[in-house]
């Protein structure tokens, strides 16, 4: 199949994996987080956050031959440094919504990070320094540029109902849901030169699903930590494959 049947085929996958309904985003979109859980919620995930964008460098230094390709994720880093801005980068305004709940330097750099969501970079560190770029472009294509939206969507009802926080306060979730749209599509264009054939196509799966897999083991852990009990069997992990 040619690449563009490929990519629907991917994201009718990735659309159904376990972790978009996830019974933390299930839980906590319903505002069930108390104080305490809103606030380890918001510690941890930091841990996430701030070194997400490096991913896309990573990735970048690997696709040394294609420039159109390198131009393309570039843009969106830039969106993801705040166009340059200091305050304005995802960083920076996850560090905005940490104030908000009066969550100081000391107490968001403090405790160890989850087991879950070191693994979770630990993956995403390893897949996009691969040499096979395709890898990563799974990763960070398909797998999240696809499933941040409604995440995000749910993560935000779940800190309206539960902290009750301003909109201005939760930009950083509010900004991913119309800004990953244009993400996607960037992607996508960038994708699919390398998604004509069987093996490109493997590959980009084979990180999409790595990804999406190591997402699930992440939500896992915040779950244990903010709801304080081990996470409940979301069902089994994965799909057929698309083209299988």
């Amino acid at each position: 199949m040619g690449s563009s049947e490929f990519l629907e085929r991917l994201k009718r996958e990735v659309i159904g994996h376990p972790a978009l309904v996830h019974p933390f985003l299930e839980r906590f979109g319903d505002g069930e987080a108390d104080v305490e859980g809103v606030r380890t919620f918001a510690i941890q995930y930091y841990r996430h956050v701030r070194v997400s964008r490096l991913y896309l460098a990573a990735v970048i230094s690997n696709c040394r031959d294609d420039e159109n390709l390198q131009l393309a994720l570039a843009e969106i880093l830039f969106d993801e440094y705040g166009h340059l801005n200091p305050e304005e980068t995802h960083p920076a305004l996850y560090r905005r919504f940490l104030r908000a709940l009066e969550i100081g330097e000391e107490e968001w750099s403090g405790p160890p990070t989850l087991p879950e969501i070191q693994a979770y970079i630990s993956v995403h560190y390893e897949l996009c320094r691969d040499p096979d770029f395709r890898l990563g472009l799974g990763a960070l294509g398909p797998a999240s540029e696809w499933p941040v939206p409604p995440i995000y969507v749910r993560l935000t009802e779940g800190l309206k109902k539960s902290s009750g926080l301003p909109d201005e306060a939760l930009e950083i979730f509010t900004s991913h849901v119309t800004m990953d749209v244009t993400h996607a599509r960037i992607m996508m264009e960038a994708i699919a030169p390398y998604a004509e054939d069987k093996e490109g196509q493997r590959k980009v799966r084979e990180g999409a699903r790595r990804s999406l897999d190591a997402r699930s083991v992440m939500l896992d852990g915040l779950y244990r930590a903010v709801f304080r009990e081990p996470a409940p069997l979301a069902g089994a992990v994965g799909t057929p494959a698309a083209g299988e």
